[in-house]
C-alpha cells in the first residue's frame, strides 16, 4: 500500500523536479526569468481560474484560513522552544524559524494534493496556498530582515504580489455572479494547465543551486521539526478544529510539506544564514517522500 501511495502521488512530481535538477546541472537554466514567469503569469492564472470555477464554500475556505494561521502560530512556538533549548543566537533563531515555519505548499504541495485528491483537493490546496503565500511573504520577509526592514515594508511587498489581484478579481466576479466568455477562460486555462509542472521544474532548478555545506546539528534539527513536528501539529490541530473529509486531508498534507524554497531567496537577500537555510530546504525535500508517504497513508485511511 505504501509503495502504491508513493508511486501514484509523490513520485510524479519528484520526477519532474528531477528533470529541472538535471537541466540546471547539465546546461544551466535562467531561474530568475523562469521564476518571474511563474510568479506573474502561471501562478495567477492557476489561482484565478481555480477560484472562478471553485466549488469550495466560503465557510470552508474560512476554516482552511483559520487552520493555516493557527498552524503557523503553533509552529512558531515549537520553533522558539527548540531554538532556545539548543541555545541559538538571534541570527540562528531567525534562520531556524524561517526554515521550520514555512512549508512548500505551492511548488510541491499542489502537485501532491492534485494527484492524491483530484481537482476538488487541488481547489482546497489552492486555498491553503493562498493564505500561506500571504503570510510567508509578510512574516518570512520580516524574520529574514529582522533589524534591516519593518513589518510595514514586508506588507508593501505582499501588495506587489500578482496573486493578490488575481484573487481579488476572481472573488469580485463570483460575488457579482459574472461568467467570463469562453475565449477568456480558455486563455486563462492555458497557462493554468502548465502552472504546476512549471513550479515542479523550478523547484528542481532551485534545489540544484543549493549549497551542500551543512551544519548537521542545525539542519538535521530543523528538517526534523519541519517534517515530523509539523505533521503531528497538523493532525492535532485538525482534530481540535473539527476538520473533516477532504478539507482535513488536504490541510494536513499541505502542512507536512518540506521547507519552502521561498525562504532561501529571503535568507540570501538579508544574510540570514543562507547556507544553513538552504541545507534545511534540500534535506527536508530529499527526506519528504518518506514522511509524506506515511502522512498520505494515515489521512486516506
Amino acid at each position: 500500500m505504501l509503495i502504491a501511495i508513493f508511486a501514484n502521488n509523490i513520485l510524479p512530481p519528484l520526477l519532474v523536479m528531477a528533470v529541472g535538477y538535471v537541466l540546471e546541472r547539465a546546461i544551466g537554466v535562467d531561474a530568475r526569468s523562469l521564476s518571474r514567469v511563474a510568479l506573474y503569469v502561471f501562478t495567477p492564472a492557476l489561482i484565478f481560474g481555480s477560484l472562478v470555477e471553485s466549488e469550495v464554500p466560503g465557510s470552508e475556505f474560512g476554516r482552511i484560513a483559520l487552520f493555516v494561521v493557527l498552524f503557523m502560530l503553533l509552529m512558531w512556538g515549537v520553533g522558539l522552544v527548540v531554538a532556545r533549548l539548543l541555545h541559538f543566537d538571534q541570527k540562528q533563531r531567525n534562520a531556524f524559524l524561517l526554515a521550520t515555519l514555512f512549508s512548500n505548499c505551492g511548488n510541491y504541495g499542489l502537485a501532491v494534493v492534485l494527484f492524491a485528491f483530484g481537482e476538488a483537493g487541488l481547489q482546497r490546496g489552492l486555498a491553503y496556498f493562498l493564505v500561506s503565500a500571504i503570510l510567508t511573504h509578510t512574516f518570512a520577509a520580516y524574520f529574514a530582515s529582522r533589524g534591516t526592514s519593518s513589518l510595514r515594508a514586508s506588507l508593501r511587498n505582499v501588495l506587489r504580489l500578482p496573486l493578490i489581484y488575481a484573487v481579488a478579481v476572481a472573488l469580485l466576479l463570483r460575488l457579482l455572479q459574472v461568467t467570463l466568455p469562453d475565449f477568456l477562460m480558455r486563455a486563462v486555462n492555458m497557462p493554468r494547465a502548465g502552472a504546476i509542472p512549471l513550479l515542479q521544474l523550478l523547484l528542481g532548478v532551485q534545489l540544484a543551486r543549493i549549497s551542500r555545506r551543512l551544519d548537521l546539528r542545525f539542519v538535521g534539527t530543523a528538517a526534523s521539526v519541519q517534517l515530523l513536528a509539523s505533521a503531528a501539529v497538523a493532525f492535532g490541530l485538525s482534530a481540535v478544529l473539527g476538520l473533516q473529509g477532504l478539507t482535513r486531508q488536504v490541510t494536513i498534507v499541505e502542512a507536512s510539506m518540506p521547507a519552502a524554497v521561498t525562504i532561501l531567496a529571503l535568507s540570501l537577500e538579508f544574510g540570514t544564514s543562507p547556507e544553513e537555510v538552504g541545507g534545511v530546504v534540500f534535506l527536508s525535500t530529499v527526506l519528504s517522500p518518506l514522511t509524506l508517504t506515511a502522512v498520505l497513508a494515515l489521512v486516506q485511511h
